[in-house]
């Protein structure tokens, strides 16, 4: 029985009397928080008494001189449970700054403990000592003593302070010996709904790896979810376990594996069809993405790559607007691509731009995340068109035309400011060029080439927008042509204002210019011919004598005489002697001439006349006109009473043309000028 303390003098002035100067305090343990490694080496820590500074070793003397000289004192109690706190903390003290392997000796502390347990049996503050033993033991290697004695405190004081840790070291050392069924229980009690503790995060994690071990997948799960909801506000921040703010590394370490483990049991179970099952709470909701994840990390782990496929693909699918729904599928589409699984990436990618691409829902439910998408859209978009463009090269198949317009529209709509949209445009135009949809074609060429900054394919563009054009008026009715036409050379003038240093400008020009005079537009027809003409490097002799050709139809049409005399000379000095039309540039050349004469007569100006009429011997001599012009210009010389020229001409008209219709006229008009000279 425990001596009453209302006798003699108080323990610490008999202390201080046998020369004691510090001693342990009751309250020495100080919360900490708990893990398997500081709960391993867990210390009681004496605080000191002020007084009188002393070393450990002569405090425990003092305690001990103490007991010998006072055995019926009423402090002797308090002495005795004193004396065996700084037993033990003098053996944690050796413990620490020992390297040796053995265990530490704690026969001192768990000899006074003992004793004192049964001197006062009774003590309602049995439950600390019982407690100090049970971590002396545990540090001492007897486990199984340890473990006995944390059985009989949590028995015997089941409201004792001690408890949550008692029961958490029982089923840390329950764990250790692979009683894997006591264990689940011990840390099953301090998760048994008396408010939060300490060690809730670790019992719930034990408790987890407790079932697990005894093939209880589907409870573990719970108790790793259990795990997983204490750091629920920061799992569904966006980013990896390593980068999360907010987090120890004991903290991330202790994810880690739950993770780990976590996706072992799934993936031991149903795997990704599982995890819904667990998902029961908002909380759960915000990180169920992680779960996911690491689930598909432990397959690309194991090389399972259709089941990591399938398990991003899962989550993707079930939350199609979560933010990390696109990371996620965008897994699923390097694991396909990755390793050569060419069909099921490009279903990826298909899902991919139609879940987050400009169209879907995620941009509205989720602007953040559509923003972030925006890149792989477009990266697959372009993929898509191209893959499926090369597809229609080679088959020549309407499908897959049909197909590869269809992703290269998409990539338009949704990304026209994009740097590649120029050359995706040009792609388009390509592809419906190839299917012959020349119409089609055409608006694409010319938005390429027009509508965009200048890039490298604009001049190709618009060049191949006339060979759309061309190919488009092969195959009209009589009925549509002209109209084609028409449209045709407004394209032809267009690429050469938009390129007119263009190597194939000149060409586009005379082409335009011969089409549009045959249009009628001799308007038009002149400018483009002009251009032609104006071209520096100067243009092919081909193209300046087809240029050269229409000034000189259109001013002869206009009565521009003396510039049709110029533009067919130029015309004949560009044709080849041979060529089959020389002939009848002579004859409009002389027929320029001849209509400069009947101008100038209209006029009045008869030497003008003679003048023009006579030249027609000089520039077209083979005309069939120059015989009608030699006589119009003897009746002008006649007129003009210049009797040597008229005769002259009269004389040479006869030697030269004796079989002419008009033999008869000269004949008489000679006889005229003879009589009046």
């Amino acid at each position: 029985m425990r001596p009453s303390p209302n006798t003699g003098p108080s323990l610490i002035t008999l202390v201080l009397l046998c020369g004691l100067t510090a001693c342990a305090s009751r309250q020495g343990i100080p919360p900490e928080t708990p893990t398997l490694k500081t709960l391993a080496g867990r210390r009681v820590v004496v605080t000191q008494d002020p007084g009188v500074p002393a070393s450990e070793e002569q405090t425990i003397a003092a305690y001990q001189k103490f007991l010998e000289v006072a055995p019926r004192a009423p402090q002797r109690a308090e002495a005795m449970r004193r004396l065996g706190d700084l037993e033990m903390a003098s053996a944690d003290n050796r413990s620490a700054t020992s390297t040796a392997a053995a265990n530490p000796d704690y026969t001192a502390a768990l000899a006074r403990y003992q004793a004192y347990l049964k001197a006062y049996p009774k003590d309602p503050g049995n439950d600390r000592v019982l407690y100090q033993m049970a971590r002396a033991y545990e540090q001492a290697g007897q486990l199984e003593t340890a473990m006995a004695t944390l059985d009989r405190l949590v028995a015997e004081y089941p409201k004792t302070t001690y408890l949550d840790e008692a029961q958490f070291r029982r089923g840390e050392m329950l764990f250790a010996m692979r009683d894997y069924a006591k264990a689940e229980q011990a840390y099953g009690s301090l998760l048994a709904g008396r408010g939060s503790n300490p060690f809730e995060e670790r019992a719930a994690y034990m408790q987890g790896w407790s079932r697990f071990k005894q093939a209880k997948l589907e409870e573990s799960l719970q108790s790793f979810f259990g795990v997983l909801d204490l750091k629920g506000g920061v799992l569904g921040r966006q980013g990896d376990l390593q980068s999360l703010p907010g987090l120890t590394r004991a903290d991330r370490e202790l994810l880690e594996d739950t993770f780990r483990v976590t996706s072992i049991s799934l993936a031991n179970l149903q795997g990704a069809e599982s995890i819904p099952g667990y998902i029961n709470s908002p909380q759960r909701r915000a990180y169920e993405f992680r779960v996911y994840e690491q689930l598909g990390e432990l397959y690309l782990k194991q090389e399972r790559l259709k089941d990591a496929a399938d398990t991003f693909g899962a989550f993707a699918r079930r939350d199609p607007l979560n933010a990390q729904a696109p990371l996620l599928q965008a897994r699923v589409i390097d694991i396909y691509q990755g390793n050569g699984f060419v069909n099921q990436a490009l279903e990826a990618k298909k899902d991919y731009v139609s879940r987050y691409g400009v169209g879907g829902e995620f941009r509205q439910a989720n602007p953040e995340g559509w923003d972030k998408a925006q890149p792989l859209v477009k990266t697959h978009l372009a993929e898509l068109a191209r893959h499926h463009h090369a597809l229609a090269q080679k088959n020549k198949a309407s499908a897959d035309y049909q197909e590869a317009v269809r992703w290269y529209r998409l990539y338009l709509s949704s990304f026209p400011s994009a740097p590649e949209a120029a050359q995706n445009n040009f792609l388009l135009a390509e592809l419906l060029y190839e299917d012959k949809r020349y119409a089609e074609a055409i608006t694409e060429y010319e938005k390429t080439a027009y509508q965009y900054p200048a890039h490298a394919r604009s001049a190709d563009a618009g060049y191949t927008a006339l060979l759309s054009h061309a190919a488009l008026e092969k195959a009209a009715p009589p009925a549509e042509l002209a109209a084609l036409q028409k449209t045709s050379t407004a394209s032809a003038q267009r690429f050469a204002d938009a390129f007119p240093t263009d190597p194939r400008a000149s060409a586009v020009l005379t082409r335009a210019a011969e089409q549009l005079y045959a249009l009628g537009d001799g308007e038009q027809a002149l400018k483009a011919a002009r251009r032609v003409l104006a071209q520096q490097p100067p243009a092919a002799a081909a193209q300046r004598r087809v240029a050269w050709t229409v000034v000189a139809h259109t001013a002869f049409e206009r009565a521009e005489f003396d510039k049709a005399e110029k533009a067919y000379g130029e015309v004949l000095a560009l044709t080849p002697a041979a060529e089959p039309g020389r002939r009848d540039l002579a004859e409009r050349l002389a027929a320029s001439v001849y209509k400069q004469g009947e101008l100038a007569r209209s006029k009045g100006q008869a030497r003008e006349a003679v003048g023009h009429f006579m030249r027609i011997a000089t520039v077209a001599p083979e005309s069939a006109v120059r015989a009608t012009a030699q006589y119009d210009a003897a009746a002008a010389l006649i007129g003009l009473k210049d009797w040597d020229a008229a005769a002259t001409t009269l004389e040479d008209f006869r030697t030269r043309y004796p079989k002419h219709g008009l033999q008869g006229e000269v004949t008489n008009k000679l006889a005229f000028v003879y009589a009046e000279k």
